[in-house]
C-alpha cells in the first residue's frame, strides 16, 4: 500500500490548491481518497486566509472516476463498499458548493464518471485541449453520482441533459465549451498559466464582494442539490445490487488488466 497521500494540499498567499494524487490510477476515486478530499475541503472552509481554491489532478488526468478495480475486488459486497465511497464523495461535492470562495477546476486528460461530477461541482472549469469529459456510468449499468444528473440538467436543460447522460455522454474540451460545461479551453502547456491568470483576476476583486457573490449563487441550488445527492446515492446502490452491474464491473476491470 502506498504511503503517498491521495490528496495534496498547498497554499500560496490566498490561494489553496488541492491536487488529486493517485496518478498511477489516473486519480481514480476510492473510499480512502474521497474521505481525504472531504477532510481537505473542510479544512479549506476553516481557512480564514484562503480566498480561492484550485482543484487539479496529478499525472495524465484530472480524475478517471471511480476505482473500478477496487469495485471488482469487493464484488461480494458491492452495495456496501460503494456506499462507503459515495457518502464521502457526496460530502466533497456539497463542501465545494458551500465554500465561501470560488473553486476553479484545472482540468486535463480524462474526466470520467465521478471525475466529471467533481469538475461540474466546481464554480469554474479551465480545460486543457486534451481534456475529455465522459459520463461513463451507463457502461457500468449505473445511473450517476456526485451530482452529475443535477449539474447536467442545470446546465443543459432536461432533454439535452438526459441525452448527455445516456447516449451522448462524451465531449472534447471544445465541445464542452460550446455547450457550456466549461468556461475556458487552452492549450495544454498554457493550462497552469491560464488558471493562475483567472485566480489573479478573482483576487483583484474586493474580498467581501467575491465571497458574497459565491454564496449568493450557490444558495440558489444548495438545498436542492443536497436532496438530489441522496436520490442519486439510492439509485446508484439499487443498480449496484443487480447482477448486471457486477458483470459490467468485472468486464471493465478485466479489460483494464489486459
Amino acid at each position: 500500500m502506498s504511503s503517498t497521500p491521495p490528496v495534496l494540499s498547498s497554499q500560496q498567499g490566498a490561494v489553496v490548491t488541492l491536487t488529486l494524487n493517485r496518478p498511477e490510477r489516473m486519480n481514480a476515486l476510492d473510499s480512502a481518497m474521497a474521505g481525504v478530499l472531504r477532510d481537505a475541503i473542510e479544512e479549506v472552509s476553516r481557512n480564514a486566509s484562503a480566498r480561492v481554491l484550485v482543484l487539479r489532478g496529478e499525472g495524465r488526468s484530472f480524475c478517471a472516476g471511480g476505482d473500478v478495480a477496487a469495485m471488482h475486488a469487493h464484488r461480494a459486497d458491492l452495495p456496501d463498499f460503494l456506499e462507503k465511497t459515495i457518502t464521502p464523495f457526496h460530502a466533497c461535492v456539497l463542501g465545494l458548493q458551500r465554500l465561501r470562495m470560488p473553486v476553479i477546476a484545472c482540468a486535463h486528460g480524462a474526466l470520467a464518471g465521478g471525475g466529471f461530477s467533481l469538475a461540474m461541482a466546481c464554480d469554474f472549469v479551465v480545460a486543457a485541449r486534451s481534456a475529455r469529459f465522459v459520463v461513463a456510468y451507463p457502461k457500468l449499468g449505473a445511473p450517476a453520482d456526485g451530482g452529475l444528473t443535477f449539474f447536467m440538467v442545470h446546465k443543459l436543460g432536461s432533454s439535452r441533459g438526459l441525452e448527455a447522460l445516456t447516449t451522448g455522454g462524451q465531449f472534447t474540451a471544445e465541445q464542452a465549451l460550446h455547450i457550456g460545461l466549461v468556461n475556458r479551453v487552452v492549450d495544454d502547456e498554457d493550462l497552469q498559466q491560464a488558471t493562475d491568470n483567472w485566480v489573479a483576476d478573482l483576487l483583484a476583486m474586493a474580498p467581501q464582494s467575491l465571497s458574497e457573490l459565491k454564496s449568493l449563487v450557490a444558495a440558489q441550488s444548495a438545498a436542492a442539490l443536497e436532496t438530489h445527492l441522496d436520490r442519486e446515492k439510492a439509485a446508484f446502490l439499487r443498480c449496484a445490487a443487480t447482477p448486471d452491474f457486477a458483470a459490467r464491473v468485472a468486464s471493465f476491470a478485466q479489460k483494464r488488466q489486459a
